[in-house]
């Protein structure tokens, strides 16, 4: 049976290529060479834009745009506000500062005039003080309630020498109304102090170097509600009363809602060897 032709020139008698399947395979291979890829890939170049993707790539540019253009725009509008915000915060700051300048200045005009008030308030105090003690020593006169205590020798003290009225017997009264309470005590008028002496001189009795006249009138200013009960109770009260009743001396005690009391003489006040001790600072 004889073999059938498939079309084209088939190999040469004894192996060797025709020259027709030589051609067509260098035909071949040129078109390999010239076109690698598939005739289907070159229907678009690889690069070429088509219109759909031209107009997308113009909307995506434009909403940047857009959108670039809105930031700048919000960021003008917001711009004369944040301007108007720190001017009104630069405002407030400077009136703040001036605020607090005036309270620092009024807290100044304030401490000047506590610091002034208390050096007032301590000289008055010093001053008043001073008084008190002035009162105390009997060197300015004094006025208040009293307590008079009016006493004098028998009648018939000639006769009787213990009868009469002694320097001992007005130290006792004077010192049974300091018991009492007296703070002021004045005998006729002379003003009793730390430095008086009530002492004999011949027949009469002398306060503050200045001689007495019968009747020996003593007065003590103090609280009227206490101090003529304590004087009562005191021993001199009752030595007076035992001299009233057994000798007939004159011993009347009466109490006066006012008296005033003259200060003491200078020579009664006056301080020559004792020295005021300084108080140390704290």
């Amino acid at each position: 049976m004889a073999e059938r032709r498939t079309g084209g020139a088939g190999p040469a008698p004894g192996g060797v290529p025709s020259a027709d399947a030589t051609g067509n395979s260098m035909t071949l291979l040129q078109n390999i060479i010239d076109r690698p890829l598939d005739d289907d890939y070159y229907t678009h170049a690889p690069h070429a834009r088509t219109t759909r993707g031209r107009l997308a790539a113009i909307a995506v540019v434009a909403f940047f745009a857009l959108l670039i253009t809105l930031a700048v725009l919000q960021t003008r509008a917001n711009r004369p506000e944040a301007e108007t915000e720190r001017a009104v915060l630069s405002r407030q700051i400077e009136q703040r500062k001036s605020d607090i300048a005036t309270h620092q200045q009024e807290v100044s005009e304030l401490t000047s005039s506590v610091s002034r008030l208390r050096r007032q308030q301590s000289g008055s105090e010093a001053l008043a003080r001073a008084q008190e003690q002035r009162a105390v020593v009997g060197t300015v006169a004094v006025t208040g309630p009293a307590l008079r205590v009016t006493v004098d020798s028998a009648p018939d003290a000639d006769d009787r020498p213990l009868a009469r009225v002694r320097d001992k017997d007005l130290q006792l009264l004077v010192n049974g109304l300091w018991q009492a309470g007296a703070e002021a005590i004045a005998i006729n008028g002379n003003r009793l102090t730390a430095m008086s002496s009530i002492r004999s001189a011949g027949e009469g009795i002398t306060v503050n170097y200045r001689s007495l006249t019968s009747p020996y009138v003593v007065t003590a200013i103090g609280n009227p509600r206490t101090l003529p009960g304590n004087f009562v109770e005191t021993p001199a009260a009752q030595t007076w009363t035992d001299l009233r009743q057994n000798f007939g001396m004159r011993f009347d005690v009466s109490g006066r809602d006012e008296v005033t009391l003259p200060a003491a003489p200078r020579r009664a006040s006056t301080i020559r060897h004792a020295k005021v001790l300084e108080v140390p600072k704290k």
